[in-house]
């Protein structure tokens, strides 16, 4: 092939399109870091105000995942919706397939396992099946329940709503070797005063954003359930991002990493 030939071809080539796939929106923020992880997000032209990683800057926001509505979506024009249950209002599904979308919901629940099967279902969504079944598998065997330090820990919304068996929260301790304080309750409910000093933690974690309900750091440690605590005694009452520690995401073996070093 002559040398011009190569140069027009060349030029070709540059001029294709970014998207050499389907045009994706991600709904919520869990969706798009997995996307992300997939190296997949050339592939976004919209996204959840939410999703913040960097890979992310360039491409459009559709707005919250807290209060989605079909119109900015519909007018980046994508082949394929995805997202989870953490795309609000809930009918914003039944929304966009009636007005003809291709749409998925991810079940990103707080089992370990079905957050697995909803890595392989996007990959394969995106034409990534292969990446996404390694990335699972990966993914799975660091959310493994491990023996460990058998340090008993709370993990906790607002200093009242505390995460018990069954949760995200749970699972996340459980892989860190550790032991729920909360393990008496099923799911995620308020925990009274006097569990609060019953369970003795050695460990508390409560979301940051919360601080003005708890009364800060501070105020909670002075909580008579809490002053005498090992937790509080040891210095390790600590505010976390609420989507580290109460939602399974693509980052919770890093998470894992960081409980396991507490405890430690």
């Amino acid at each position: 092939m002559q040398p011009k030939r190569w140069m027009v071809l060349l030029c070709l080539l540059c001029a294709l399109p970014a998207h050499a796939g389907p045009r994706v929106v991600a709904l919520s923020a869990d969706v798009a870091e997995l996307v992300v992880a997939l190296k997949a997000d050339p592939l976004l032209v919209g996204r959840d105000k939410l999703a913040r990683q960097p890979q992310l800057a360039r491409v459009p926001v559709i707005g919250s995942s807290r209060a989605l509505t079909a119109p900015p979506v519909l007018a980046v024009k994508p082949d394929l919706v995805i997202g989870s249950d953490q795309a609000q209002p809930p009918g914003i599904y039944q929304q966009l397939t009636a007005l003809g979308l291709k749409v998925l919901k991810v079940n990103h629940s707080d089992d370990p396992q079905a957050f697995a099967d909803g890595m392989r279902q996007v990959g394969l969504a995106l034409g990534r099946p292969a990446q996404a079944d390694a990335l699972a598998k990966q993914w799975l065997h660091a959310l493994k329940p491990q023996a460990g330090s058998g340090k008993r820990i709370l993990l906790s919304y607002d200093g009242r709503l505390v995460a018990g068996q069954g949760t995200a929260g749970d699972a996340l301790i459980r892989a860190a070797g550790m032991v729920n304080a909360a393990a008496d309750i099923q799911g995620f409910l308020p925990m009274n005063p006097e569990a609060w000093l019953k369970a003795a933690p050695d460990i508390v974690i409560v979301a940051a954003h919360n601080a003005p309900v708890y009364g800060g750091l501070k105020a909670l440690q002075a909580r008579p359930e809490l002053a005498s605590s090992p937790a509080v005694r040891s210095g390790k009452v600590l505010a976390w991002p609420a989507a580290d520690f109460l939602r399974l995401g693509v980052g919770s073996p890093a998470v894992v990493a960081r409980l396991r070093q507490l405890a430690s």
